[in-house]
């Protein structure tokens, strides 16, 4: 919006921006969050002022909680709300609209957990946006349920799942944005979520205060991790900044290698990391010497490139450009080739390039990722967690690096996954791509990347989900426990141990 010397007057205190721009912003370049600022312009120079509520850049509480009504963008099946970043920053926030009833039911639950006769508390469960029951979370929370504790897993009601994890584990699974879910939620004790723990809101980047107050006034909050982080470096990004309010208050590491990276990189203590190994891992190593005869192509998010366009050499343009390598190639006719969209990218390819993704998506994979891991035999991948799945699993990695040096400059920093430390084969030019599919699909897994994988990854012994619960409750829980809890926790543990 445009000003002048008389108009600012009235511009100072009332301003205009149509939410259709918002909306083609995000369809031009995928932003969900959009920073609010003014910016001058005077002869050859521009002035850039950040809307914020506080001028000193700080970590604050009360921005976390701050929250604004959602407005609906009219016929774009879409809403969006102001919220505020952790440093006061004010961000438009383009999100799926929400039905009424699930705020009700939310402050319903709410009220309901104040006057609750029933004291308990509850340890809560999830994966990333509630969606899945496939990851660490979900293996963590089946030992708790054999071992008798009150816990609860959260997941969408529409995974195809569902209902037959519903019949098995009763009361202790509930639905995402249920009355029982939120009910369970204001009555927790622990966040262990293989997540960030604000992905357990109702939508993706929510305004919404009850839970995030909630968040905020927990301190176990623990991060099981979605997958290792050695591949990107990821704490360039602020994810572990544990000046932030909502960082985990405990990590989940793999290895005294990746432990002094977060004692190097971030705030967190000894005691506050884990090394443990994710509890996910444990269903690869037991699948190790299983006959493995399929391929994978998974590549990750790359939110620079998923635009309005499609560029040569972009995230979707390499996925087409497999594609036809494999329908040319006679290698694999006989073979099952699984060709796997990060779940972000599938649904900005549905949104924005609705006519390409019918064309393709026949040939998109559909399922669990874990099953397709489990049985490949090469997975070909860049900068993803998959690769340290897959490898514990027996699969042969072939890391598609063609990008790295762009990617480097648009994560802010080097990966931290090297050639050094590779684990599998590295491909710079997709032409090599082919010949190095042969070769990995025909020969094990080589000594040399058994060992580098080994520095990355010691918790491979099959016991990283037993592991990571007598940790959590004998060292994390122990404050909370009387000494005759902690004399029968450490029994457990003690049997456990000799049982292993």
């Amino acid at each position: 919006m445009k000003t002048g010397k008389v108009s600012i007057l009235i511009h100072t205190y009332w301003s205009f921006v149509p939410m259709k721009e918002i909306y083609q912003h995000y369809v031009k370049t995928s932003e969900i969050n959009t920073p609010i600022f003014i910016k001058l312009s005077h002869a050859d120079h521009n002035y850039w002022y950040n809307f914020k509520s506080d001028s000193n850049h700080k970590y604050d509480k009360n921005h976390y909680l701050y929250n604004t009504g959602s407005y609906r963008l009219g016929q774009m099946n879409s809403e969006l709300f102001i919220r505020k970043s952790i440093t006061g920053q004010y961000v438009i926030v383009l999100t799926s609209i929400m039905a009424k009833s699930i705020l009700i039911k939310e402050r319903f639950a709410y009220l309901i957990s104040l006057f609750s006769p029933n004291k308990k508390k509850y340890d809560i469960y999830f994966e990333k946006f509630s969606a899945g029951a496939s990851e660490s979370a979900f293996e963590l929370f089946k030992y708790a349920f054999k071992m008798g504790d009150s816990c609860v897993y959260i997941l969408e009601k529409d995974h195809p799942e569902f209902q037959n994890l519903k019949q098995h584990y009763g009361r202790a699974l509930v639905g995402k944005n249920s009355f029982l879910a939120f009910y369970h939620i204001f009555l927790a004790r622990s966040f262990q979520s293989s997540d960030l723990v604000g992905h357990i809101q109702r939508r993706l980047y929510d305004n919404d205060y009850l839970i995030k107050k909630k968040v905020l006034s927990t301190d176990k909050k623990i991060m099981l991790q979605h997958g290792p982080c050695m591949a990107t470096n990821i704490f360039e990004r602020g994810y572990f900044n544990r000046k932030v309010p909502i960082a985990p208050d405990y990590m989940l590491v793999n290895s005294n290698f990746e432990k002094n990276l977060f004692l190097k990189n971030t705030g967190y203590t000894d005691k506050e990391l884990m090394v443990t190994g994710l509890p996910n891992i444990d269903l690869y190593v037991k699948e190790q010497q299983s006959e493995k005869n399929q391929i994978t192509f998974m590549l990750t998010w790359r939110p620079w490139d998923l635009t309005g366009s499609i560029e040569v050499g972009s995230y979707l343009d390499r996925y087409f450009s497999f594609l036809e390598l494999i329908r040319e190639e006679k290698f694999y006719k006989d073979k099952k080739i699984n060709v796997i969209l990060h779940p972000k990218s599938r649904i900005i390819l549905q949104e924005q390039f609705p006519d390409i993704y019918d064309k393709y998506e026949e040939s998109f994979y559909v399922g669990d990722i874990k099953n397709a891991l489990l049985n490949s035999k090469v997975v070909i991948s860049d900068y993803s967690s998959i690769t340290f799945y897959a490898f514990a699993g027996g699969s042969n990695i072939i890391f598609y690096w063609e990008d790295k040096a762009l990617a480097e400059v648009e994560y802010g920093a080097p990966n931290i996954l090297q050639k050094e430390i590779a684990f599998g084969g590295i491909v710079e030019r997709f032409k090599d791509l082919h010949s190095e599919i042969v070769y990995n699909f025909n020969n094990p897994q080589s000594p040399f990347h058994i060992a580098k994988f080994s520095k990355l990854m010691e918790c491979t012994s099959g016991h990283n989900t037993e592991n990571t619960y007598n940790y959590i409750q004998n060292i994390i829980f122990e404050n909370e426990q009387t000494p005759l809890e902690e004399e029968s926790a450490f029994t457990i543990s003690e049997k456990q141990s000799s049982a292993s």
